[in-house]
């Protein structure tokens, strides 16, 4: 199975083509206009590409776009979206924020930890939307600016828009994401942090300066929206600064440290005292050892490996890696990538083999052990194999690489049974003792 069977109150919603035409050709009608007026306007090209990139994702996931306050996207209910929406109504991430003191104590915060600026982002959408319509505008546009903050780090790299336009899709819309819109919650697809990130942080390397600020900026606000991204992208910034020993990135580690100090001492106290949800040994074998990336069969996260990444871009990425092999900016892309990689592999390598990287930062970080999800260290593998295939292409027209992905997408990714379908908004309420019941209760 690639998720949790359906609720007994699921009601799935047909919104195919024949069912609903009315909403597709307006997501058509929109996203290409949106299309129209990037490519023809004069702007600047980083603000050009962005409405490129939402305007194609409105056309691509028609008819989303159209039905955001009328469907659920994906399954409904699910324990992740059903509780992340009753948290939300509950004003958890308020009192997380705003009663920082207080929030250590509610059983709520301690489940949900400090991550909660995807709940604000609703709260924003929810101004216009219902709160389940906003859930759906947010997924819909975490996807968008995935693709697009992508692109804006595979521009640095490749010199051109087009050859990033074409391997940032292959970022913010794979596979991986849709699944996660379907059954899990929002955060899970903010992977535009993490890109966001790389991209301060590479210019930070190279140029120095401000954008040390820039990246610990962006650090902070990824670790706000999601502990885990914020995670692979500690690791693969330790990684880097292993690597070079460079002044401007140690400067950067060092201002980043003292601004995530309130949200680190946060955490750890979610993470401590009565109760706490789960110990170490649990997560480490009903959670990390379940959902981490499988060498065999090769897996991401339960998820077929060709149908999650695409061809072209890997192919370009091998290309890359063996022909500029003596680059020493791919080195060091591969060997932080390869880095990201074995923490994605999670405890074991293999069955019975143990992963001595995993386990060996398991016990040197402090909260480690909380790690759930060891496979979203990928993310960060995957972002990095598209930076190598962006410098095969540096300098290289490329028009072509975006219509060949989108296409491979069409058919690798949409016709995937974990491609999300529109479910019927159910009521829902949080049991009295829905704490005692999760082992939350002090």
């Amino acid at each position: 199975m690639y998720g949790p069977p359906p609720h007994p109150d699921q009601v799935s919603l047909a919104l195919g083509l024949d069912q609903a035409p009315g909403a597709w050709l307006a997501c058509l009608g929109i996203g290409l206009l949106i299309t129209a007026l990037a490519l023809l306007q004069r702007q600047p090209a980083a603000l050009r590409a962005w409405w490129f990139c939402l305007g194609q994702t409105v056309v691509l996931t028609a008819p989303l776009a159209a039905v955001l306050d009328r469907a659920v996207y994906g399954a409904f209910p699910t324990i992740d979206k059903s509780g992340s929406l009753l948290f939300y109504l509950d004003g958890v991430h308020r009192t997380l924020t705003l009663h920082p003191l207080q929030a250590v104590h509610e059983p709520a915060a301690r489940l949900i930890g400090v991550h909660v600026g995807h709940l604000w982002v609703t709260e924003l959408f929810d101004l216009i939307l219902s709160p389940l319509g906003a859930f759906n505008a947010q997924g819909l546009l975490h996807l968008a600016l995935g693709w697009w903050a992508a692109a804006l780090l595979l521009r640095e790299l490749s010199g051109r828009w087009d050859s990033a336009i074409g391997l940032g899709f292959a970022f913010g819309l794979n596979l991986h994401l849709f699944r996660d819109l379907n059954w899990y919650t929002i955060e899970k697809t903010a992977v535009y942090c993490l890109a966001l990130y790389a991209w301060a942080l590479w210019r930070c390397w190279r140029d120095g300066g401000r954008w040390g600020w820039w990246a610990a900026g962006l650090f902070v606000f990824m670790a706000f929206q999601n502990w885990y991204l914020a995670l692979a992208g500690a690791a693969g910034t330790a990684l880097l600064l292993a690597l070079t020993r460079d002044s401007r990135v140690l400067g950067h580690c060092l201002a980043t440290t003292v601004a995530m100090l309130p949200l680190v001492a946060l955490q750890l106290a979610l993470l401590s005292g009565a109760g706490t949800l789960g110990d170490p040994e649990s997560y480490l074998h009903e959670r990390a050892l379940l959902d981490s990336f499988s060498l065999w069969p090769p897996h991401w996260n339960r998820l077929e490996l060709w149908r999650v990444l695409d061809p072209a871009a890997v192919g370009l990425a091998a290309w890359g890696a063996w022909s500029l092999r003596s680059d020493p900016r791919v080195r060091v892309l591969l060997v932080v990538g390869g880095g990201l990689f074995l923490l994605a592999l999670g405890p074991q390598l293999l069955p019975g083999v143990w992963n001595p990287l995993y386990m060996g930062v398991r016990e040197l970080v402090p909260g480690f052990w909380r790690v759930a999800k060891p496979e979203t260290f990928f993310h960060g593998t995957w972002l990095l194999l598209l930076a190598v295939a962006a410098l095969r292409l540096e300098g290289r027209k490329a028009w072509w690489l975006y219509p060949l992905v989108a296409l491979a997408w069409l058919g690798l990714a949409r016709t995937h049974p974990v491609y999300p379908g529109f479910s019927e908004p159910v009521v829902q309420e949080l049991g009295g003792d829905w704490a005692r019941e999760r082992g939350l209760a002090d």
